[in-house]
């Protein structure tokens, strides 16, 4: 290699690994020294030089790789200016990835690697090419500075190719499909009654006929946008994965075709062709969420870990959550709105790591809050400790951050519509209607008189959206009448050890920063006695943020001026006593941000009913049920709907132990003194109605 050569070589290794990612120039040099002769060895293409860093001009090299690529003049623009990273044309798009293909065969066959299908540490064909173009541009434009396209975080960029997406699919329930995708070289989907998708000419008319088919009556946004991916969304050239349950990877694979509609298969009718480069058995530090086809370009350190498991890669769990909390660092703004730099981002994983090794703790795995804030009193009161002084508290309040907003993926005991029903006592149509009202308005308001099981309702709504018991999707708390935004949102609170103040976030704005992080699915926020609270005081500027229509907006939060939105997969359900005369009605500005559902005693309902016949002792509280819908019918006269007895008085285990027993209890120590609350200036009339319902349960009229 000349001279001439020799300083483009390493002004291109410097510049790569300033610009485009710690590692990069270091691990591409290597393979543009030789890439004319790879390409040619493996019959990709022929007639170019064997050393690309021969090519010296951007002029001559922007020949060359439009020639390999066929991307157009305004491609190549967008590519250099850091405007985007557009996608290969289809031919180049299905070549391409068979240069690491073939260049772990080589060294397979040549006893330098252990597996002819493991592609570890060999760059993609393009990516290699254009990270020179890009630096030829700029080595002949010095006074320009390229404008990274995104957060570059050390040991990320081009390790994923940003030209194409990446997904990760299931081959059906329990991965039955798997051997079927693998044998026909494909991927497919179910909601074979859609028949072939060339039909639809957009999205909604895919969610309209999905809708039809849906008996459980929630949105299919999920299932259409699976559809819609697997249809418009994959392209030629985009790498699959293929998962089993939540953390296993069974193949990587390239999408080689289009969509084709296979009307003589038997089941999973949509498909696409794939050509699979890895095929086995890995189990990830990290989990998937359980959906049937997910992009995975927001998760790039997720693709990471898959293919350093894939190919072998040891990881240390440690070094995964460093790279997990530097790529959560990325996206987190300061006060004025501004992404956090890289210069911030690296000052504060390093301050991070200073700080395990000064004071001997674990910081980075740590998941107890209150440890970290303790370790976190300590720096601030150790004087002797100088390096990482000034951004020490700030680093540890973002980790702790970190871990209080990660999302966590499990297994769980499913949830469907007919569940449901079996556990609440109202009509289908009525729970149809309450998943729209949800869906649509995203705030939710259950109100009715005590007992109707309104906070029962409300647990069980967000299983059968979630489609499963999740319960770490879900958060309740209690609103009373010293509530306040500093309880519900931020405020300076006392410190546990009784020195001093802390900022403390609240409930709502920990859940809703975990939602924020987990977009594919959805988190429910459920707040009990929602009218005991001075609303306006709680939800402070949140209040215009909770509209379903400022969903994803941002502002900043009173007292720590971070910038805060309410993600659009957060639910707001809140519960109503109407029958508590001591509350105000809720003011017009939040009432207008609620639907509102009324719950009724459902005593009349079909599977209530059936409930209380399957007791050991039905007679008694069939009686006393009698009593009641007549005694409901005068409180709905003279004092409102709100004020009924509820059914969920009657609802127990320990009706099943001694029902003649329980009712009794009912009756003498929770009923009647609620009838002579509500009728506080006639005790006749609620001693009249007393003795009525002891009749009931003495076998009495």
């Amino acid at each position: 290699m000349n001279d001439v050569v020799n300083i483009r070589r390493e002004k291109y290794k410097a510049w790569v690994t300033e610009n485009l990612g710690e590692k990069t120039g270091i691990w591409y040099t290597p393979y543009l020294e030789k890439l004319g002769q790879l390409l040619e060895k493996f019959e990709l293409v022929y007639g170019y030089k064997e050393n690309f860093f021969d090519y010296q001009s951007y002029s001559e090299y922007k020949n060359i790789y439009q020639q390999i690529t066929e991307q157009s003049d305004e491609d190549i623009e967008r590519l250099v200016t850091g405007k985007g990273t557009p996608r290969y044309p289809e031919k180049f798009g299905t070549t391409r990835i068979q240069f690491r293909k073939k260049y772990a065969e080589d060294e397979y066959n040549r006893g330098l690697r252990s597996k002819p299908d493991n592609l570890g540490g060999i760059p993609d064909w393009g990516v290699l090419m254009r990270s020179y173009l890009i630096f030829l541009y700029y080595d002949e434009n010095p006074t320009l500075t390229y404008p990274k396209k995104e957060k570059k975080i050390a040991n990320q960029e081009d390790e994923i190719d940003n030209s194409i997406n990446y997904w990760v699919i299931s081959p059906g329930e329990y991965s039955r499909l798997w051997d079927q995708f693998h044998a026909e070289n494909m991927i497919a989907l179910g909601w074979d009654y859609l028949g072939d998708l060339k039909h639809y000419d957009s999205k909604e008319a895919v969610e309209r006929k999905i809708a039809e088919q849906r008996v459980d009556g929630v949105r299919p946004v999920n299932d259409t946008k699976a559809v819609w991916d697997f249809y418009r969304e994959i392209k030629i050239g985009d790498v699959v994965y293929v998962k089993e349950g939540i953390k296993k990877i069974l193949a990587r694979g390239v999408v080689t075709g289009d969509y084709y509609f296979d009307n003589e298969a038997s089941e999973y009718k949509h498909r696409r062709k794939v050509d699979w480069l890895q095929v086995g058995k890995w189990e990830l530090h990290q989990t998937f969420a359980q959906k049937t086809l997910t992009c995975l370009n927001p998760y790039p350190n997720l693709i990471q870990e898959i293919d350093q498991v894939m190919n072998e890669d040891f990881i240390d769990p440690g070094i995964a959550e460093v790279n997990e909390f530097r790529n959560w660092l990325s996206t987190q703004v300061t006060d004025t709105g501004v992404s956090l730099n890289d210069k911030t981002v690296t000052q504060k994983v390093s301050a991070l790591k200073d700080l395990e090794r000064h004071f001997d703790a674990s910081i980075f795995g740590e998941t107890d809050i209150e440890q970290l804030k303790r370790l976190k009193d300590v720096i601030l009161s150790d004087e002797s400790y100088k390096k990482y002084k000034g951004v020490s508290g700030s680093s540890i309040d973002y980790y702790i951050r970190f871990i209080e907003s990660k999302p966590i993926v499990q297994d769980n005991e499913s949830f469907t519509m007919d569940k449901f029903l079996s556990d609440v006592f109202i009509e289908k149509k009525e729970l149809l209607r309450l998943v729209s009202l949800v869906e649509n308005k995203k705030n939710l308001i259950l109100k009715g008189a005590p007992g109707v099981g309104k906070t029962f309702i409300a647990k069980r709504l967000a299983y059968v959206m979630m489609g499963e018991k999740d319960e770490t999707r879900i958060h309740m708390v209690q609103f009373h009448q010293s509530y306040s935004y500093e309880d519900f949102i931020e405020g300076f609170r006392p410190k546990a050890e009784g020195d001093g103040f802390e900022l403390k976030q609240g409930p709502f704005v920990k859940f809703a920063r975990k939602a924020a992080r987990d977009p594919e699915r959805d988190y429910f926020f459920i707040i009990d006695e929602i009218n005991r609270g001075n609303m306006s005081k709680i939800f402070g500027e949140l209040m215009m943020l909770i509209e379903a229509d400022k969903r994803d907006l941002q502002i900043n939060l009173l007292y720590s001026n971070d910038k805060f939105s309410v993600p659009p997969n957060l639910y707001i359900i809140g519960m109503m006593n109407t029958a508590d005369r001591s509350l105000a009605l809720l003011d017009y500005a939040l009432r207008r941000r609620f639907s509102f559902f009324e719950i009724k005693p459902a005593f009349q309902n079909e599977t209530f009913k059936s409930y209380v016949n399957e007791l050991n002792n039905p007679e008694a509280l069939n009686r006393i049920i009698d009593e009641i819908i007549r005694l409901n019918n005068q409180i709905v006269e003279e004092l409102g709907t709100g004020f009924q007895i509820g059914h969920s008085y009657f609802v127990g285990e320990a009706y099943k132990v001694n029902t003649t027993n329980r009712v009794e209890e009912v009756i003498e120590y929770e009923i009647i003194p609620q009838l002579f609350e509500y009728w506080f200036d006639d005790e006749q009339k609620a001693n009249d109605w007393a003795e009525r319902l002891r009749g009931c349960y003495d076998g009495e009229k």
